[in-house]
């Protein structure tokens, strides 16, 4: 059995539910992209916040950071402030989460989403409503079935299976979206797609 540890300290920073080495897929996506907003849903710790920001600032890159939780942390917000990413504490099921994502899409460029709350079928769905085009959507803990989760991922890659292709695929078909396959995305458990 594999040592699946799902956290890691980035800078002493807790990193939660990621896979280690996370920051170079990050890297050559941010790079190649150049998304001018970065949106994510589920900041938890702020360890994946940090290396995000940690990414633009290396590569002298112009993105906005907006980062959502439902749970407030006074440590995590005084780190991100520092950083000038925006910390916005809001329940994913709240009536004004809707309607907050979509102006932050709208008004936000080039835009990459990361779902990686406490509902990420959810998170998908309802947000793959209001991307651009050229617009990316990500979600967490990902893999196209269970069956490849269960021979390919589980015990040796990550052991958390929150979202499959099923979860998303109506709305994969209704917003044209498309695989970003780019970066091997599935070895990171994450989805991606780009809206054509």
């Amino acid at each position: 059995m594999a040592d699946i540890q799902g956290s890691f300290l980035y800078k002493n920073m807790h990193t939660t539910q990621q896979v280690s080495d996370i920051k170079e897929y990050f890297t050559h996506m941010l790079v190649n992209e150049k998304f001018e907003t970065i949106i994510e849903v589920g900041t938890s710790y702020g360890g994946l916040t940090y290396i995000l920001d940690d990414i633009i600032k290396e590569n002298y890159l112009e993105s906005k950071i907006f980062t959502f939780d439902n749970g407030y942390k006074d440590y995590v917000e005084d780190s991100l402030n520092k950083r000038g990413c925006i910390y916005i504490i809001m329940d994913e099921k709240t009536s004004d989460f809707p309607d907050t994502i979509y102006n932050i899409i709208k008004n936000g460029g080039k835009t990459l989403i990361l779902c990686d709350g406490g509902d990420k079928k959810y998170e998908f769905n309802l947000i793959s409503d209001f991307l651009k085009k050229g617009d990316f959507l990500m979600a967490h803990d990902y893999c196209d079935s269970k069956i490849v989760f269960d021979n390919l991922i589980k015990n040796k890659i990550w052991n958390w299976f929150e979202i499959s292709y099923e979860d998303i695929k109506d709305k994969i078909t209704e917003n044209n979206l498309e695989e970003y396959n780019v970066i091997d995305f599935q070895k990171a458990v994450w989805a991606c797609y780009r809206k054509k």
